[in-house]
């Protein structure tokens, strides 16, 4: 028995060898089914030609001995099916070494058949065709573990030359048959070795591949980022962690292909991705923002993986939810580029502005006003009322500066008491906004409550397509203008001491 065991498990097998062989067996056994099946249905026609073709064959001995073989051979594959049949039903038969066994019996009885057969042609045809064809046919459709189909040759082919010896006794046409059967033997033997390694190397693939796509699946399920899989071919999602199906508000077990677009910011993008995909296989943190439902879009960092997934290109999303983050970002540049105090842009941002609108001007022959605004009376309130209300009298001020622009015209505070205008205007569309203004900072002194008066002092530069002057410059000139205007109402309220 431990010789028997040796033969049919050539070395101790475990782990994924072990695995191979079980599934081997199990695709031989199968094939031995349908060889067997084929066989019984071709014995009738066999038997038509042994007992009705060749009834009036000259050697008897010849057509009893085919005959005999065929009448083996069914019997053979009779009881194959019988035997298998009763292995199929009982799922811890297929971990015993009976498959084995079978289809290492199977393949020895269908060699021997087959010299059998060619050794009986001898005498009426004189060729070993039957026994080249079989060995080859044994090696393409069974093969066996190399060692097992060597053993079976070992055994098999001498026996096969010396009843080859004394059925032909013509030395050279012996001779000639001998060469060939033995090549053909020892390139069965390769056909078998080849196949087997063959086989055995697309098992170990197709195991790493379900094992990697096991655990691609666990660390897919466990990520706890949204990760999309796609693929390419017809734009679908394959796949989709639970966070991924949250985050854009897809159902984990639809049933419905959902369409990959909603990975990328745009149909266009979509596209240019790809195409980077395909150069570079990776994207690394690009930045954009998905639309998650037609009413709500949120800001994402992306990383894209181009990977063959199920025998698919696919490309694989990770993504990172930004859009919090984005938020608290832009609140930080909203407060970085407006006043505490009024709300409106500070100095550094208004002057940056303003720095390449002048730029533009030169380039596109704009035109551009600029209009230097100075408190009165700043320091009298903050001195008489407190600085309360002092910075009341800047917001006021402010208030009535910001709600008479346009909306492409800007204001930013330059400093204490001082702001900047800036108009996309004509120089006398500019003065119709400063009467508004005005006009407003009158009615707003009349107020019964307000316990001073609400003026300023302005002053315009203008600046046309030839100006060349930085934004430093131009509020320069402004402010030059602006002191005109401030000196004369300093000059008046001297005049009225009770003036606030």
């Amino acid at each position: 028995m431990s010789t028997l065991r040796e033969l049919i498990f050539p070395s101790k097998q475990t782990g994924d060898s072990l695995l191979f062989a079980q599934s081997h067996h199990g695709h031989l056994l199968h094939r031995i089914k349908l060889v067997s099946i084929l066989l019984i249905a071709v014995y009738p026609y066999y038997f038509y030609a042994d007992f009705v073709l060749y009834r009036d064959v000259p050697d008897e001995a010849y057509r009893y001995g085919s005959i005999g073989i065929h009448l083996l051979s069914m019997l053979i594959s009779v009881l194959f099916l019988v035997v298998y049949r009763l292995l199929r039903n009982q799922a811890a038969a297929s971990r015993t070494f009976w498959p084995p066994l079978l289809v290492t019996t199977y393949t020895a009885l269908y060699l021997f058949i087959g010299m059998l057969s060619s050794i009986n042609s001898q005498s009426l045809t004189g060729n070993v065709d039957a026994y080249i064809i079989i060995l080859l046919s044994a090696a393409i459709i069974l093969p066996i573990h190399p060692k097992n189909f060597l053993v079976i040759l070992l055994i098999n082919h001498p026996v096969f030359l010396v009843l080859l010896s004394m059925a032909n006794k013509d030395k050279y046409s012996l001779l000639t048959k001998e060469i060939n059967t033995t090549a053909t033997a020892g390139i069965a033997f390769f056909v078998a070795l080849t196949l087997y390694n063959l086989r055995k190397k697309d098992f170990t693939n197709t195991r790493k591949l379900q094992e990697n796509e096991v655990r691609f699946r666990k660390l897919f399920s466990v990520n706890p980022y949204p990760l999309v899989l796609s693929r390419i071919r017809d734009n679908t999602i394959v796949q989709l962690n639970a966070e991924a199906a949250e985050f854009f508000q897809i159902p984990l077990d639809s049933g419905t292909p959902a369409d990959a677009s909603i990975m990328y910011p745009g149909a266009l993008e979509k596209d240019e991705i790809i195409h980077e995909l395909v150069q570079k296989d990776s994207i690394k943190n690009l930045i954009c923002q998905l639309s998650v439902s037609p009413h709500s879009h949120k800001w994402v960092m992306i990383n894209y993986e181009l990977i063959v997934y199920d025998n698919e290109t696919c490309v694989l999303a990770g993504i990172t939810d930004i859009t919090e983050l984005k938020k608290a970002e832009a609140e930080l540049a909203r407060y970085a580029s407006l006043d505490a105090l009024t709300g409106v842009l500070n100095r550094g941002h208004g002057m940056t502005l303003l720095q390449q609108e002048l730029v533009q001007c030169r380039e596109q022959g704009r035109e551009l006003a600029v209009c230097f605004v100075d408190i009165n009376n700043l320091k009298e309130v903050n001195d008489r009322y407190g600085h309360a209300e002092g910075d009341s009298l800047i917001n006021k001020a402010c208030e009535v500066l910001q709600r008479n622009l346009e909306p492409q015209d800007y204001l930013f505070r330059y400093g204490g008491d001082e702001f900047v205008l800036v108009f996309h205007t004509p120089p006398e569309a500019a003065d119709l906004i400063w009467s508004r203004i005005r006009e407003d900072l009158l009615t707003l002194s009349r107020e019964p409550d307000s316990p001073f008066p609400v003026s300023v002092s302005h002053g315009f530069f203008h600046i046309g397509p030839d100006t060349d002057m930085s934004a430093a410059e131009v509020i320069e000139a402004a402010d030059k203008e602006m002191y005109i205007e401030k000196h004369s109402y300093k000059k008046n309220t001297s005049s009225s001491p009770d003036t606030l």
